[in-house]
Formats: C-alpha cells, sequence, structure tokens
C-alpha cells in the first residue's frame, strides 16, 4: 500500500505522542499490538502499534511515537505519509 496516510494529527496527540490511523491505512501494519520501528521525518524511534479492534466497532488505529520526536517532526493539523520500508520499517512522513 504505497497511498497510506494517518489521520489529521492534532495538538493533543503530539501532547500524548500518538499518530492515528484511519482503517484503510491499517492494512499497511499487522493485525496485533507490537513495537514496530518507525523513521518519522528523518528521525528513528521505536513505537508500540496497537490496531485497536474492539468488540463493537474497529476504531482508529494508533502508534506511540516519543514525543520529544514528535514535537519536533510534526505541526498540528498535518496529515503523513506512510510507507513500509526494508526490514518492516515504517517510514512516516
Amino acid at each position: 500500500m504505497s497511498n497510506a496516510r494517518t489521520q489529521r494529527v492534532t495538538a493533543t496527540d503530539i501532547r500524548n505522542g500518538r499518530i492515528r490511523f484511519p482503517k484503510p491505512s491499517k492494512q499497511l501494519f499487522p493485525a496485533q499490538k507490537l513495537t514496530v520501528q518507525g523513521v518519522l521525518r528523518g528521525r528513528p524511534f521505536s513505537g508500540r502499534y496497537d490496531p485497536r479492534t474492539g468488540p463493537d466497532r474497529p476504531r482508529s488505529a494508533v502508534l506511540t511515537v516519543p514525543t520529544a520526536v514528535l514535537k519536533l517532526a510534526v505541526q498540528a493539523d498535518e496529515v503523513l505519509a506512510v510507507t513500509k520500508g526494508a526490514g518492516g520499517t515504517y517510514l512516516i512522513d
């Protein structure tokens, strides 16, 4: 999937160190919770991915990113492109 996107990153997302993914972008990630390696605009990080599949309804998936990395790389209201790179690393720009 080459055109995966995040949801709009909010100021609250940045404060809480998270990036959210809509249902179509979840296909790029594994179906279970796990730690993934990523590169956010040239800054490597390790974060926890949670697909958040609930019994009542699917929710937006969440990737935790160190707050310091997120604050340096992203501004509120941005939508980021996501690809899966070599070795399973997620590239977010």
